[in-house]
């Protein structure tokens, strides 16, 4: 009985220590991340917190040259997940003001980035709310993509 629960204190102190192993590699980005998408900090600092203490933190590493990817898409996840439940219980934010983070001098390419990646919008509704085709908004993501690459 004393094995087993030694066992399972080490297994517990080995997980922290991946957790704060990987907090340490990826953190400031996946806080970037957060940040981009819920623009409070002290609500994105809870989200980072929630994300690095997370189960499904340790399934991000375990192909390492696809961690910082899976990491990205995990905190994504839950600051959009987060933000969603903060939109639906205040009833002062609609779409109006989500919306108004867009700058006059943005591009439709960071415009249709930031609708897809920050705000969770599917092509198809991004293409209806910007009036463009869908061909038009992947465009627009790869143009996007191609810049953000060439800076």
């Amino acid at each position: 009985m004393k094995q087993a629960e030694q066992k399972q204190t080490s297994q517990e102190v080995i997980r922290r220590v991946d957790h704060l192993t990987l907090y340490d590699q990826y953190g400031s980005m996946a806080y970037g991340i957060i940040l981009r998408i819920i623009p409070e900090p002290e609500q994105a600092q809870v989200v980072l917190v929630d994300l690095f203490s997370s189960p499904q933190l340790m399934e991000c590493a375990k192909v390492p040259a696809h961690t910082a990817g899976e990491i990205i898409r995990l905190a994504r996840l839950k600051a959009l997940a987060v933000r969603s439940a903060t939109t639906l219980s205040s009833p002062i934010a609609t779409d109006s003001t989500r919306n108004s983070n867009f700058d006059a001098n943005d591009n439709v390419e960071n415009i249709v980035f930031d609708l897809s990646f920050c705000q969770g919008f599917s092509t198809d509704a991004i293409a209806e709310k910007l009036q463009l085709s869908r061909i038009n908004v992947l465009k627009s993501i790869y143009t996007y993509f191609k810049q953000l690459r060439s800076s």
